[in-house]
């Protein structure tokens, strides 16, 4: 009987864990991927939505596609997980695996920000509902003050609050209209993109100032109202307001006991594995601790390493091979500037005393390099 691989989620950990495991297997094990969303799109098109560069359909291809691929999936909501018997019940039916792989992810949870659901002219930056309704608002503002609010941790992909500024500012630099609006960034964190390190924070604070855009460090918020965002140090007015709430895992990844007396999964750093047998945890959905007590940054890139390691220890356990080498907390991310220019921040983010980061100049290369990561995927996992 072949082996059974069950991964839940269908997003970057999830399709690059079941993509590499066809791959290393063939058709030696049955591997099905349960989602209840039946599409994928990366999270860097909520942006170019933003500001008209893109749309999401564009980047969007169904998971039903990974058929084709040898690849079963189900559309389905997961409803409760024993990883004790890695047996998952969902609304269509119940799956026992030899092998559990968890890639659920993380969901923006607006209602942790008190006042944002539900308030004109407050958007939840992370939920493409939102994005896409605030769209028209920025295209048709032509003075005012735009506030791009931090307002809790974690969250997915560090440096997309501040891509949105930047981006934000060149929208508004091209249309002409710049000088009469101004641009205000908020966080919660202490630091600007704290995972860059010291240098990134000042790195990031320049180019911030250069383009006129306030940014202010340390603001808690209390909550939202009509026209403006009350902290715990001050009030600030905007016209529009782009927040970025709190993440947290769904709500059955904690009732399934897989996170313990926290809210995240905690898995091996090296091996991603949870402890109990055959069960993985990667992406989005985990919590590591770096030697700074930062954590692992929640990205794409990092989510599909953890499934390309994941996928690579299940193949050779199968095949009675050698593990594969740890992961090494090593990743990059993209960091869109605007003018067709993008960042990239690379960091060794396991090493000791502190992680090792530094951020690559911008450059048009970078920008079209980012570009290619979305469509090399696309390509690569759905063949179009």
């Amino acid at each position: 009987m072949a082996d059974r691989i069950l991964i839940l989620g269908g997003g970057f950990g999830g399709i690059a864990t079941a993509i590499e495991l066809r791959g290393l297997l063939g058709s030696e094990a049955e591997i099905t991927i349960v989602d209840r969303r039946d599409s994928f799109f990366m999270g860097l098109r909520k942006l170019w939505v933003l500001v008209g560069l893109g749309t999401i359909a564009e980047g969007t291809r169904r998971i039903g596609a990974l058929s084709s691929r040898g690849i079963r999936v189900i559309q389905t909501e997961v409803r409760r997980i024993d990883p004790h018997a890695r047996r998952v019940e969902t609304d269509a039916d119940a799956f026992a695996a030899d092998y559990l792989v968890v890639a659920l992810g993380a969901e923006p949870r607006p209602d942790l920000v008190p006042g944002l659901v539900g308030q004109a002219g407050a958007f939840d930056l992370y939920d493409v509902t939102p994005v896409t309704a605030a769209a028209p608002r920025i295209k048709a503002l032509e003075r005012g003050r735009v506030v791009i609010c931090i307002a809790g941790l974690p969250y997915k992909c560090p440096p997309a609050p501040y891509e949105a500024a930047l981006l934000l500012h060149e929208h508004f630099r091209s249309r002409g209209v710049r000088d009469a609006i101004g641009m205000t960034l908020t966080t919660v964190q202490p630091t600007l993109l704290p995972n860059a390190g010291p240098e990134g924070a000042r790195w990031m604070g320049e180019e911030l100032t250069r383009r006129g855009i306030a940014y202010e460090t340390g603001r808690k918020v209390v909550r939202l109202e009509p026209e403006r965002i009350v902290y715990e140090n001050g009030d600030l007015a905007y016209d529009v307001a782009l927040v970025v709430p709190p993440h947290r895992p769904p709500a059955v990844v904690k009732q399934s006991g897989l996170t313990g007396e926290g809210d995240w999964i905690v898995p091996d750093p090296a091996t991603l594995a949870t402890s109990w047998p055959c069960v993985y945890a990667i992406g989005d959905v985990i919590h590591v601790a770096l030697a700074n007590q930062m954590p692992l940054p929640k990205a794409g890139l990092f989510a599909e390493a953890h499934g390309r390691r994941v996928a690579a220890a299940i193949a050779a356990e199968i095949q009675g091979q050698p593990q594969p080498p740890a992961f090494d907390g090593r990743g990059a991310c993209f960091l869109e500037m605007g003018a067709g220019q993008a960042a990239l921040v690379q960091g060794d983010f396991y090493a000791r005393p502190q992680p090792a980061v530094k951020i690559a100049p911008p450059s048009p290369e970078t920008m079209e390099e980012k570009r290619r990561f979305e469509a090399e995927r696309l390509r690569r996992w759905f063949g179009q």
